[in-house]
């Protein structure tokens, strides 16, 4: 008799990402889709900081040693968790997404969030479907944008790029609590992030703090994400001043492909990034579950 396994666990190590990442091929093949599993940000949580995580996260159905389904919890603290995952296209309609569906809301449960989001690319029927199911109600929806090009146009700048220190990390915070309703988890210490090539510069004008902007490099490719302008600063340029000088940092190590995302109704982000040569790749659909 075939062996199935279903295995919790608190944080991803390197085998699990591998083997989440193989499966996520073959259903991007199947469906050339989307999935946003934030593997890369829950691995550098799991170097050595497993005891600074009580909780259950990681959700894995496995048929002898081939791992067919997976789903995730992820969260950057406060009140919100965002489920998102994936079944092996030849396992599909027999009933494992549902249960280590069933088993992440218990947990959701036991941690009293207040929200829960199920995260699926807009394409996906399978996902739709199973989310229709659930009587999951939409909330929102993000596009993921790209650029691939030979860099941008450099504007004259009055703000200033400077590489953030693990002394910024209550700055951060606070940003983040500004900016983007985060108001715990972990706290970002630059300085360590940097060695597994996470930059996070502070955007300065005439030396005063006045946003962020975080990069990260994967394979030759980039990514955009944690930027911020503090409110006061807004609609004066300076936002579109320092993304096009992270593209610009980004470029000069020769990484030029380059991807963001942001939210479909933030129209004004959606204009600056458009302006600075970013493209609607994909959309990802959120639903909130009851």
């Amino acid at each position: 008799m075939s062996k199935i396994t279903i295995c919790l666990k608190k944080l991803i190590d390197k085998n699990d990402h591998i083997k989440i990442n193989e499966l996520k091929e073959i259903c991007k093949e199947k469906e050339d889709i989307f999935l946003k599993l934030e593997l890369e940000y829950k691995l550098r949580m799991s170097q050595d900081k497993e005891e600074s995580f009580e909780h259950t996260n990681e959700f894995f159905y496995y048929f002898e040693d081939l791992l067919i389904g997976y789903l995730g919890i992820f969260t950057f603290g406060g009140e919100k968790a965002e489920l998102t995952g994936m079944v092996h296209p030849s396992y599909r309609r027999k009933g494992i997404f549902k249960r280590l569906f069933n088993l992440a809301i218990e947990e959701c449960k036991r941690r009293n969030y207040k929200k829960i989001l199920l995260v699926c690319d807009n394409r996906s029927s399978s996902g739709l479907e199973f989310i229709k199911a659930t009587g999951a109600v939409y909330a929102f929806s993000e596009y993921e944008m790209r650029m691939d090009n030979k860099g941008v146009s450099q504007e004259e700048k009055s703000i200033l790029l400077r590489k953030a220190r693990n002394s910024d990390a209550g700055e951060i915070a606070r940003q983040n609590s500004i900016c983007f309703g985060i108001t715990s988890g972990i706290a970002i210490m630059p300085e360590d992030s940097e060695k597994e090539n996470i930059i996070t510069y502070m955007i300065e004008l005439n030396s005063q703090i006045i946003g962020k902007i975080r990069v990260e490099v994967n394979r030759n490719k980039g990514l955009i994400c944690g930027f911020a302008i503090l409110p006061e600063f807004r609609k004066q340029g300076y936002g579109k001043q320092a993304l096009k000088s992270a593209i610009n940092q980004l470029n000069k190590n020769e990484i030029y492909d380059v991807a963001l995302e942001v939210e479909v109704k933030n129209i004004n982000a959606l204009n600056l990034y458009k302006s600075c040569g970013f493209v609607e790749e994909s959309v990802t659909d959120y639903y909130e579950v009851y």
